[in-house]
């Protein structure tokens, strides 16, 4: 019975509540042995003394390596406790580094993508700009030209006027049409010999005429008209002399207007040529500015590729550190309950073997089983 006991108790592998309860099972059969005794003897009494001792003993032994136990397992999960700790902590704070990594990242995709799409909606504008700068520019090149060509065509045709004016004008001299040369001159002349000159004098002046009617009024080309169809009498009338003063009047007018308008193109060119100057540069600067936000929005499109690849990585992580605290968390509690129900049962077990070492090594116990008297069975 108590070799039974010892290699019960001395079973370390055993639950505590199993092994308590082999150690009441084993302490009940050897006070069934003790009371079942067949033979009183003195060295009998002397045995039995020595087998409460050595029981009493093996109680101590078993109370000595649970507390040795309790202690070691004490320290192990003080360990283990403190590896769920450490990582609890450093898991939690790797997601809340990530956590807030991730609102950062989110920001500044959101602030990117706003960027960009502000800066799509300027280089828009710039393009539409550009186009129609190029497209005014285009407008007034074309009204430029249109302009000068008018210019050159009506230069020419002043020029030729005012030659033909000073023709005219030398032909009438030639024949004493000009009266206004001599204020003495007022006589008659023959025409004798000047048929030549006259029929010049037809086919300069009417030319001029011609080209005249475009720049004076009718009063000033009527009379020239009707002096070069009247019948030649051999005489000249006083009309000659207005005639003459009519054909200078036009060459004076032909000459403000050519002088008019050689200035006001001279003017036309500056204000196209400042006006192109200005526009040009305007293009310029657009164009400048447009390439410039493109780089922004290639800037911006690679700063996005890369934010949102950081941010897939970071949302992984975080995903990955939340699922390992939480099976940390459910192993580590789970591991906390076990220890504690072993060190409940481990309490209750070492209470239970220092109640049964005190009452086997009392005085009243050997006491007891010293003196029993038994019958055999």
């Amino acid at each position: 019975a108590q070799a039974s006991v010892a290699r019960s108790l001395d079973s370390t592998k055993l639950p505590a509540m199993a092994r308590l309860a082999v150690l009441l099972a084993g302490l009940a059969c050897l006070a069934a042995a003790v009371s079942g005794a067949t033979v009183r003897r003195r060295s009998g009494e002397g045995a039995a003394d020595r087998k409460i001792t050595e029981v009493v003993k093996l109680l101590q032994d078993l109370l000595e390596k649970s507390k040795a136990q309790g202690d070691t397992e004490r320290t192990l999960f003080a360990k283990y406790k403190c590896y769920c700790d450490t990582n609890e902590k450093e898991n939690t704070e790797e997601i809340d580094r990530l956590t807030q990594e991730i609102a950062i990242l989110e920001a500044k995709i959101e602030e990117l993508q706003a960027s960009s799409g502000e800066l799509s909606k300027e280089v828009a504008k710039l393009e539409a700009d550009m186009a129609q700068n190029a497209q005014d520019r285009k407008t007034a090149t074309a009204i430029r030209k249109n302009e000068n060509e008018e210019f050159v065509a009506n230069e020419a045709d002043l020029v030729q006027a005012i030659d033909q004016m000073n023709d005219a004008i030398r032909t009438l001299a030639e024949v004493g049409a000009d009266q206004t040369l001599s204020s003495a001159e007022d006589h008659k002349k023959y025409m004798a010999g000047f048929e030549g000159s006259l029929i010049r004098l037809k086919s300069t002046v009417s030319p001029a005429l011609m080209a005249a009617s475009a720049f004076v009024s009718p009063k000033q080309v009527d009379p020239v008209n009707a002096f070069l169809q009247a019948p030649f009498t051999g005489s000249y009338s006083a009309r000659s002399g207005e005639v003459v003063g009519i054909l200078k009047s036009m060459r004076d007018t032909f000459k403000a207007n050519l002088a008019a308008a050689r200035e006001a193109e001279a003017r036309a060119k500056e204000a196209y040529d400042k006006y192109m100057e200005e526009m040009t540069a305007g293009y310029e600067e657009m164009k400048k500015s447009y390439e410039s936000k493109q780089q922004q929005l290639g800037d911006n499109d690679d700063d996005l590729a890369t934010k949102r690849t950081q941010l897939e990585a970071a949302e992984a992580q975080k995903a990955v550190a939340e699922d390992f605290l939480a099976k940390l968390l459910e192993m580590c509690g789970a591991k906390k309950q076990q220890y504690e129900e072993r060190v409940a049962l481990r309490a209750q077990e070492e209470t239970a073997l220092a109640e049964a070492t005190s009452i086997l090594n009392s005085d009243a116990a050997f006491a007891t089983f010293g003196g029993v008297s038994a019958t055999s069975t």
